[in-house]
């Protein structure tokens, strides 16, 4: 087995640049200035991660492929060349999962954008890895269907790439998580092999070999196709709010809400805590959708709910305002990047987050505990938070001064080993990438090591996507 290569002969980098062009035409492979989009995703140096300044992301080419078949092209000449392949999305991840760590040929998916069909009857759309979000949710739309899953990033995040790190979306509550979503995928193995599978609704004949590629950041194979669920669009869309005097509050009617079965699609719960730490107002905003006498059903039961535990009507103009802004940010963020400056300097300050799952029998103690573990660090909370469902916690935290990364980094640790601690896992949305790598262990225990072995098998060399998930 040969090892893969950390530094590029001149010689043999024009090599393959030739060889892969000859797989995707000269115009679809990039070189020189024209790869440094492609060095970074949306993880930042303002992030609590100190770490980033080691960084040296390091595109060797970039390679632009319209099929599968030219994927496993890419993929088998970059074995041959035992130098490793970064797959790219939208760039949009936020723990760094496809920042290439050592001298890669990055294969950027979004040539491949094809929506291949619609189908109505079966609710499932098939579509190439590279489409974008909203250019499938807009297609659907148009056929009198809706996608499950709308993540912050819908503007600008891939298929693939929503798939590689089974991301969570506002309507996450109701329809799941992007992994739940995939029906089918194809998917090209380390060494160039190509894997399909399409299941019907339920099968009993082995392990489901889709879930290897769900989540999994693209170390066991680049995804380039898949089979998505679809749903029916709503007759009806009810938007509503409510704000708690106290965080526990509208925890109680969460809890309460889901022990009925009642699953709103939108379940958005933050507390901002004032500048000196103390507890302040928590607003719930609720989503319910399906057919009409199902929203209004749910609507009136989640109300009386809600104010039994004391939370009182927003205005819905308010609660209609969050629905309508949710991928804002996501849309900014795509601005700076065309303008070039989607990576300003930290100045100072720093910013990260948590996103845990909990028992939810441990939430508030979680909570409790977050803030003795913030103060000792000279760090702020911004938000404490629910997503989706009870279990699913989150803390916003910032730091100022020249060290504020540093504390954040260790806050951040600290709130995550108190996770496993008690029973939870340390992220639930956004994957592990380079950010939460040096965690895995903790996190899996024995299980990281089957994860090593499978990527052993499939990938002796380590090709795909090193560095990533502590494999």
């Amino acid at each position: 087995m040969s090892e893969l290569v950390t530094s590029i002969e001149p010689a043999l980098s024009e090599q393959l640049v030739a060889a892969i062009s000859r797989v995707v035409g000269p115009g679809n492979v990039l070189t020189g200035d024209a790869v440094e989009e492609f060095r970074w995703d949306a993880l930042g140096p303002w992030r609590g991660f100190p770490e980033y300044d080691a960084l040296s992301p390091h595109p060797l080419l970039v390679a632009r492929p319209r099929t599968t078949e030219e994927v496993s092209a890419i993929i088998e000449l970059a074995v041959q060349a035992s130098v490793s392949v970064v797959p790219y999305g939208g760039g949009s991840g936020l723990m760094g999962g496809t920042i290439a760590v050592q001298p890669s040929v990055v294969i950027d998916l979004k040539r491949m954008d094809s929506i291949i069909d619609i189908d109505y009857e079966n609710r499932s759309a098939r579509v190439e890895a590279g489409v974008i979000l909203e250019t499938l949710e807009l297609a659907l739309t148009g056929e009198g269907l809706i996608l499950g899953h709308d993540p912050w990033s819908l503007p600008i995040a891939t298929v693939g790439g929503a798939i590689s790190t089974d991301s969570l979306g506002y309507r996450g509550a109701k329809y799941g998580s992007m992994g739940d979503q995939v029906l089918g995928l194809t998917a090209v193995l380390p060494d160039g092999r190509i894997f399909e599978r399409t299941a019907p609704a339920k099968s009993s004949v082995g392990p489901d070999l889709r879930r290897l590629f769900i989540g999994s950041e693209g170390c066991f194979g680049v995804v380039t196709e898949a089979t998505l669920r679809a749903f029916p669009e709503p007759e009806r869309r009810i938007l509503r709010g409510f704000r708690f005097p106290r965080f526990e509050d509208g925890f109680a009617a969460i809890v309460e809400m889901h022990g009925i079965g009642l699953t709103p699609a939108l379940l958005d719960y933050g507390e901002s805590p004032t500048a000196n730490g103390r507890a302040g107002a928590a607003t719930l905003y609720l989503g319910f959708e399906g057919f009409r006498e199902q929203a209004a059903a749910e609507e009136r039961r989640a109300r009386r709910i809600c104010e039994a535990s004391g939370g009182k009507p927003i205005a819905q103009s308010e609660a209609r305002r969050f629905w309508e802004r949710r991928h804002d940010i996501a849309r900014g963020f795509a601005e700076r990047r065309r303008q070039g400056g989607a990576r300003p300097s930290p100045a100072g300050g720093a910013f990260d987050f948590v996103h845990v799952t909990l028992p939810r029998s441990q939430v508030l103690d979680y909570r409790a505990a977050c803030g003795p573990v913030l103060e000792r660090h000279s760090v702020r909370a911004v938000e404490y938070g629910i997503w989706c469902w009870p279990e699913l916690f989150s803390v916003t935290m910032t730091a100022d001064g020249a060290d504020a990364r540093e504390r954040l980094s260790r806050t951040v640790d600290e709130l995550l080993s108190l996770t496993r601690e008690m029973g939870g896992s340390m992220e639930y949305c956004h994957g592990v990438g380079v950010r939460l790598a040096h965690l895995m262990a903790r996190e899996h225990g024995g299980g990281l090591e089957v994860m090593r072995s499978i990527k052993r098998a499939l990938d002796p060399q380590g090709i795909l996507n090193p560095g990533k998930l502590g494999l």
